[in-house]
């Protein structure tokens, strides 16, 4: 999820990690992924944690035969059974093997099937079948000996009295239908309307491009995807440090490096309550050290030090909405506002829609709204003007000034919204707008 967010700066859609065991499903709305309460063994808790599916099937998942047909595929993957995948192995070999039973572990049913070689035992997995239909471009992770899967996948077919085409379709259809399911789920929960699915993991281009056929939606196949777990995790640590010169430490130069270093981190990104600050004193050659590390906030961040002007903040708000037509809204101490209007037109009237994207300084999105409107003239006059409208249930609303954001779309009620924004501005020392999701 770190990878997705932070790498791919991935602000809207469905992240999808195909590894070679499971896959783990994550949804990205307005450039954060969703949470939801964590449920242990059916009992609700308090603690709130990011909504990632996890399921068992990947790209190394093995298949099922009962009453001579594809029965299922997964959860076991060659990885468990300590089996290699047929496509890396030598077609001459594959050609001489023959389909048998077995059990990835001692205790699974005896309905997996491999090919057995004068030279071992090989899984026929997604992979294999993804590669003998070409489905694999040569270049990506997952490209193997196409002339071995179509081999291993032919003998499956010869088996079942099939072909490899079908089989191979079969195959990838079964494994796909999973993810799909919990896909169409996730979309309903979180009210996502044509999402992008982006697929990481090495295995991603096994499945994903499927899936999306599947459920005629676009896909994205991420720039290293089979590191990007690993890309996620090295950039969501946030590390700062400074060094001073100094004959002896004092206190009230420590605590003023101590917020400085803090500030640096909090400015690249870092959760404030995950900071934490280290000091320690060089005597031998009089330096004071004081390093703060915490975890990247994840809110579809690109982590750059450096503070970017007002044509770059455009220019990746085009990007990121995938428009041409991009106007600049606000700008303050803090961040970018940008809008791109839609106008629709009917048969006797026409109708504006407008995308609203807040960037901080640093280029990271911190705000997308589709059909939405900012307010920056008398903001607590028209909230509660449009509250008095929406008085049945309040939209979603989004305060922001020189230092912060404020998201009040959890409050439902019209007067507490309008009661806790009316706190927000009589605080805020500086130019305070509304973003209000129409």
């Amino acid at each position: 999820v770190a990878g997705a967010l932070l790498y791919l700066k991935v602000v809207n859609g469905i992240f999808i990690e195909v590894g070679g065991t499971s896959t783990n499903i994550c949804v990205i709305k307005n450039g954060r992924p969703e949470l939801k309460y964590v449920t242990i063994m059916d009992h609700p808790t308090c603690i709130r944690s990011l909504d990632v599916r996890v399921l068992g099937v990947a790209g190394g998942s093995m298949v099922r035969i009962n009453n001579k047909k594809i029965s299922d595929v997964g959860p076991r993957s060659a990885h468990i059974a300590s089996l290699k995948y047929s496509c890396f192995a030598d077609p001459e070999d594959l050609e001489k093997g023959e389909i048998i039973w077995i059990s990835p572990r001692e205790d699974d049913p005896r309905d997996y099937v491999a090919i057995k070689t004068p030279n071992g035992t090989y899984a026929i997995t997604n992979t294999c079948a993804a590669n003998a239909l070409g489905f694999i471009k040569e270049g990506d992770y997952a490209y193997a000996n196409q002339r071995s899967a179509r081999i291993a996948l032919s003998k499956l077919g010869e088996f079942l009295n099939s072909n490899a085409d079908m089989i191979a379709k079969k195959i990838l259809e079964i494994a796909s239908k999973k993810v799909e399911k919990v896909v169409k789920m996730m979309i309903k929960d979180y009210e996502i309307s044509d999402p992008v699915l982006i697929g990481g993991g090495g295995g991603a281009s096994v499945l994903v491009p499927y899936i999306a056929k599947l459920m005629n939606l676009r896909y994205e196949i991420a720039p290293n995807a089979e590191v990007i777990s690993s890309i996620g995790v090295a950039t969501s640590m946030i590390r700062e440090e400074i060094e001073r010169s100094i004959n002896k430490p004092d206190p009230n130069v420590i605590s003023m490096l101590i917020e400085d270093v803090k500030s640096r981190a909090i400015a690249k990104g870092a959760l404030p309550e995950s900071i934490v600050v280290n000091t320690e004193y060089v005597a031998e050659k009089g330096i004071l050290r004081v390093i703060a590390s915490g975890m990247a906030a994840l809110d579809s961040t690109a982590l750059n030090a450096r503070e970017i002007d007002r044509e770059e903040a455009k220019k990746i708000a085009s990007e990121v909405i995938k428009s041409n037509s991009i106007e600049l809204l606000l700008e303050n101490k803090s961040y970018f506002i940008f809008r791109s209007r839609v106008i629709e037109k009917r048969f006797f009237s026409k109708k504006v829609k407008d995308t609203i994207i807040a960037l901080d300084r640093y280029g990271r999105v911190r705000l997308s709204i589709e059909n939405g409107r900012m307010i920056d003239n008398n903001v607590l006059e028209e909230v509660k003007r449009y509250l008095d409208i929406k008085s049945d249930l309040a939209p979603q609303i989004y305060l922001i000034d020189d230092t912060k954001l404020v998201d009040f779309s959890s409050i439902t009620s019209p007067e507490h919204v309008f009661q806790a924004i009316k706190e927000e501005v009589n605080k805020s020392n500086g130019n305070i707008a509304a973003i209000i999701k129409l």
